[in-house]
C-alpha cells in the first residue's frame, strides 16, 4: 500500500474537490482518496502494483484539473545549484 500526495491546480470550490475525489477513487487500485480544497492537495492511498502516480496524474487531467509543479525543494525537486 502506498500513500501519495499530489499538489493540484485548478480547484475552485468544494464541488471541484468532490469531483476530483470521485475521479481518483474510480481508478482501479485506488483504495481511498481525499482532495483538500484549502491545501490544493490530493492524498491518495493506492496499490502500487495496480496503479502508478503517472496514472493518477492522468485521472486528474481527465477530470479537468492539473497537477501543480512542485515548489523548489518539495518532493525532491531541486536543481542542485543551491545545495538543497
Amino acid at each position: 500500500m502506498q500513500i501519495g500526495m499530489l499538489k493540484l491546480a485548478g480547484l475552485k470550490d468544494e464541488s471541484c474537490a468532490n469531483t476530483l475525489t470521485q475521479a481518483l477513487k474510480a481508478v482501479n487500485g485506488v483504495n481511498d482518496a481525499n482532495v483538500s480544497l484549502a491545501d490544493s492537495k490530493a492524498t491518495v492511498s493506492y496499490d502500487e502494483d495496480l496503479v502508478s502516480t503517472q496514472r493518477l496524474q492522468v485521472a486528474i487531467k481527465d477530470a479537468g484539473f492539473s497537477v501543480a509543479k512542485p515548489a523548489h525543494g518539495e518532493e525532491g525537486s531541486c536543481c542542485g545549484g543551491c545545495g538543497g
